[in-house]
């Protein structure tokens, strides 16, 4: 069990996700059945370069080790150094990375640089993992960090990323009130994109969606799988 393997989950606050994510049980539990969804929808392996965008504080690396053990590189990067320090202190080692990138976040880091990065090389990355992160984001930001994922995935390489998306809604907008299942609060509690201006940004950035499911994420976010074009 996780227990074995590593420290006591950080305290609740530290995780990310809102409640969903701290209860111990569920922090693991999450992180096992998005590992199997990567498995099958972006065919993670042992072999693998997985690119954790938005790590938090580790989550998915837990499931990594419940589900799989060890890949070839688990690159776990965020913008709140407290999250990346419990996780390196905690999580890091042979085959496990964590970064802490510096870049600008109206929510998480408002005053980080404004170039944008994922830390990654070019071609280098088979399976991306980008949850609750475009959620979050402005309608600048969002079609050039589409671009850097196509830049950075392997020929064969797939991201799973989930984000709000309706039908027949403003094209992008920042915590549409009455919608979902919370107040909205703060910038970038909540940001929505109608479905088809996403699918826009996905296609200049040379992406196409390999899978959709609608509305099944947390707090009614959809789950996209993408490739390259």
């Amino acid at each position: 069990m996780f227990q074995k393997k590593t420290a006591p989950l950080p305290p609740g606050k530290y995780r990310m996700g809102g409640t969903h994510f701290k209860n111990d049980k569920a922090f693991i539990r999450t992180a096992v059945r998005d590992v199997r969804r990567l498995v099958e929808y972006c065919d993670l392996n042992a072999e693998s370069s997985l690119l954790d965008w938005g790590c938090g504080a580790g989550r998915l690396a837990v499931g990594v080790r419940e589900e799989i053990g060890r890949i070839r590189d688990y690159h776990g990067v965020d913008i709140q150094p407290e999250l990346i320090e419990w996780a390196d202190v905690n999580l890091a080692g042979e085959g496990f990375r964590f970064t802490c990138l510096d870049v600008s976040n109206e929510r998480y880091n408002p005053d980080g640089s404004p170039e944008r990065t994922l830390a990654a090389e070019p071609g280098s990355v088979d399976a991306f993992y980008a949850y609750s992160v475009f959620s979050h984001m402005n309608n600048v930001d969002t079609p050039a960090y589409l671009r850097l994922i196509g830049e950075a995935l392997a020929p064969a390489g797939r991201a799973l990323v989930t984000c709000f998306v309706e039908e027949d809604v403003a094209a992008w907008e920042e915590n549409p009130g009455g919608y979902g299942p919370l107040e909205w609060k703060g910038p970038m509690h909540c940001t929505r994109f109608e479905r088809p201006h996403f699918e826009n940004h996905v296609q200049a950035a040379g992406l196409a969606v390999d899978r959709f499911e609608y509305g099944r994420e947390t707090d009614g976010q959809s789950l996209y799988v993408l490739r390259l074009r």
